[in-house]
């Protein structure tokens, strides 16, 4: 994991703050039932996009809430989260977005909704997590790491396809993003960057980190 002395590791920590804040914010919402303060930060339509990055940067927030494709799409949202709140294994979340049956919300934005609302049992299996994953696994080639991404991007032209490979790479982030946190701890530490504690959180945002300094 050479490719992560590279990174930001003070931007990666503001990253991180930024996240556990909107995470904090996010639980608070649902708790008081706050259903569309709650459905635009957890889609990235609010907070600067902080609260779902893949929603926010595919512009799959306004799409999600379109009536025409999703009935009662906000309250739906919420309780697709509510769901995420109770786990104690995230194997589970690619059926649980599944079986939501909402259009556009797919693993990447589901997946971040269930990491913000149980950072402590839920990951991130978005493009930048998983394109970090496959960098390390080719041995830190960037390259590599591109051309098989695309392959997930492009998952056989089927729903059915892609949600199988997308949910196949979602359980092979479990112990790559702990690995990946780990590493991160150890680096940030020499750097004298104190890391955050929160692994799945902090994992997400050193892949943030370094997915941003190859695709600026």
């Amino acid at each position: 994991m050479a490719i992560l002395d590279s990174v930001n590791w003070t931007k990666v920590r503001k990253h991180y703050d930024e996240r556990i804040g909107v995470s904090n914010t996010l639980v608070r919402f649902y708790k008081q039932n706050s259903v569309e303060q709650f459905a635009e930060l957890a889609l990235g339509l609010s907070g600067d996009g902080v609260g779902n990055y893949s929603a926010a940067e595919h512009h799959l927030g306004p799409k999600i809430l379109y009536p025409d494709y999703n009935q009662n799409a906000k309250q739906r949202v919420f309780n697709l989260a509510g769901e995420f709140i109770s786990l104690t294994d995230a194997r589970c979340v690619p059926d649980l977005i599944a079986r939501a049956n909402l259009m556009y919300l797919k693993i990447g934005v589901g997946s971040e909704i269930s990491c913000m609302m149980n950072p402590e049992v839920c990951w991130v299996a978005n493009t930048r997590t998983i394109w970090t994953h496959l960098v390390i696994m080719h041995n830190d080639s960037v390259q590599k790491a591109e051309e098989q991404l695309k392959l997930y991007r492009n998952a056989g032209g089927s729903s059915e396809m892609e949600y199988q490979a997308w949910a196949t790479i979602h359980a092979e982030l479990r112990v790559a993003l702990t690995r990946i946190a780990e590493d991160g701890e150890a680096i940030a530490k020499r750097k004298n960057v104190v890391p955050g504690n929160i692994r799945y959180i902090w994992a997400d945002a050193i892949a943030s980190a370094l997915y941003d300094q190859y695709h600026d």
